[in-house]
């Protein structure tokens, strides 16, 4: 039996076309182009920013997770005289979280007076309230803050420095306060959630 080369051809072509609208029909969908896509992620934060929320957020867990975990009764307890309580060191967190946006222009929240915070450590439900707050307002000022002010400068306590600058100062704060906090609460027999 003899096989036309225009036949063979032709059953080829047939079979290559089939074979790619098949494998066209069970592909995914394509993305749609960039410039169909919404743009409502556009003012997300970016770069360091983004960056600094992350870590905003393991701050935020593990210091109001631990408060948590401290019992209202250890609140007032302090390693020595003149040191700060267990509840005075998250009154102080959530006054620094208030206080420190101001070193690139942003305000604590009218009516709040973060100087005032430390003196109700006593009380559990206050540090609570105050703790998400903080957080809250330094989550705010960092969201609202422009990248292309990252390299501002500002008066960072005793020399000149930059927005960004003020805001590894924000996160060093907190981080050198849970650190305060766990070992208060480790004197207390309080293991950290995130430990257990």
């Amino acid at each position: 039996m003899r096989t036309n080369t225009k036949t063979v051809i032709a059953t080829a072509a047939a079979a290559a076309l089939l074979s790619a609208a098949l494998g066209a029909a069970q592909a995914p969908p394509a993305a749609p182009p960039k410039s169909a896509m919404p743009m409502d992620k556009s003012s997300a934060p970016s770069g360091f920013r983004a960056e600094f929320l992350h870590q905003l957020d393991d701050m935020q867990k593990k210091i109001t997770g631990l408060a948590a975990a401290v019992p209202a009764e250890k609140y007032s307890w302090r390693p020595a005289p003149g040191v700060r309580s267990v509840g005075e060191v998250y009154m102080h967190i959530a006054a620094a979280n208030l206080n420190l946006p101001r070193i690139w222009g942003v305000q604590p929240p009218a009516g709040i007076d973060p100087r005032g915070l430390e003196k109700q450590g006593d009380d559990k439900a206050k540090v609570a309230a105050a703790l998400e707050q903080g957080f809250a307002h330094m989550r705010r000022a960092v969201e609202t803050t422009p990248d292309a002010d990252l390299d501002k400068a500002v008066r960072v306590f005793d020399h000149q420095g930059t927005v960004r600058e003020g805001m590894f100062v924000a996160a060093n704060h907190m981080h050198e306060h849970l650190g305060q906090s766990i070992a208060y609460a480790r004197s207390n027999g309080v293991v950290p959630p995130w430990s257990q």
